[in-house]
């Protein structure tokens, strides 16, 4: 079975670095490790297996992914494992994935269970969507101890197969970053396709908690509001979506500590839902970008 990694680097160099040796490490290696260098600072690699693809802009991490997926596909690949530079898959991950996608022929969309790589307990272990308000929902811990079908797959080390791609078509690119995993998961499942978590696979992945709470950047939260109401086109109910995005944005809000988080906060919130309404896809206009940092 041929397997290509795609990795979107953005932020840490040394994070992707050590994102790409997990892979590398595992007991089940992908023929090739492609790296879509969105911020243009990735040195080469040593290993013939990596290689480096620079679009020259910052394309999202939909984008990348799109970019990535056309590349192994047109090589060949079976599979395509997705995986978030800020991850670091276990050493039988990847082999544990295609072990279950091989006795599971509908699995479109495959998923480790996620652990907090700084604390006890899972940052996903399966999830659960509110179809009307496209509203996810991490599980604390999995359903069961073998693998099985869940309604929502998070984009952080998903596994595609090549079938269920060529089917279904590639993540939306325009939607940059956020709720492309939500759009790809609703799509499998529309055309039959299972959307499964793998517990036995792990991956450790970054996750920003202050105060016991989950947090969110302006940039973050200006593109879930956004990308939300943009999907309420094409799933669940627009006024129950608008109102949940609402709902949700406030909950951020109340975290900021200072009038200047709040400032911003606000600020991604308000053109998020603008953007939303209006139908603005692709990267955040460059004045925006640069206020939201």
């Amino acid at each position: 079975m041929g397997v290509w990694t795609v990795i979107a680097h953005y932020g840490d160099v040394y994070a992707t670095r050590e994102a790409v040796n997990a892979v590398l490490a595992g007991s089940e290696r992908p023929e090739t490790v492609l790296l879509v260098d969105n911020q243009g600072d990735l040195p080469a690699f040593d290993d013939e297996a990596v290689q480096v693809e620079r679009p020259g802009d910052n394309i999202g991490f939909a984008g990348a992914c799109v970019l990535g997926m056309r590349r192994a596909l047109a090589a060949g690949a079976d599979w395509v494992w997705f995986v978030n530079n800020d991850a670091e898959p276990g050493p039988e991950c990847l082999e544990r994935l295609l072990d279950a996608g091989a006795a599971a022929p509908r699995a479109g969309l495959l998923s480790p269970a996620i652990e907090h790589r700084d604390r006890a307990g899972f940052w996903y272990a399966g999830g659960d969507l509110d179809r009307r308000r496209l509203q996810v929902e991490h599980r604390a811990r999995p359903e069961r101890d073998t693998p099985h079908d869940v309604p929502f797959v998070t984009g952080c080390a998903w596994l595609a197969r090549r079938a269920f791609i060529e089917q279904c078509g590639p993540l939306d690119a325009g939607l940059f970053m956020y709720f492309e995993d939500v759009d790809w998961s609703l799509r499998a499942q529309a055309a039959g396709w299972r959307t499964m978590l793998v517990p036995a696979a792990r991956v450790a992945h970054d996750a920003a908690y202050a105060h016991g709470r989950r947090v969110f950047t302006p940039t973050a939260i200006y593109y879930m509001t956004r990308n939300r109401l943009l999907l309420a086109r094409r799933w669940g109910s627009p006024g129950a979506v608008f109102a949940a995005a609402v709902t949700w944005g406030g909950r951020q809000l109340v975290k900021c500590r200072s009038a200047a988080a709040a400032a911003k906060v606000v600020l991604a919130l308000s053109a998020g839902v603008r953007d939303g309404v209006a139908g603005r896809r692709g990267p955040a206009r460059p004045g925006l970008a640069r206020k939201l940092r």
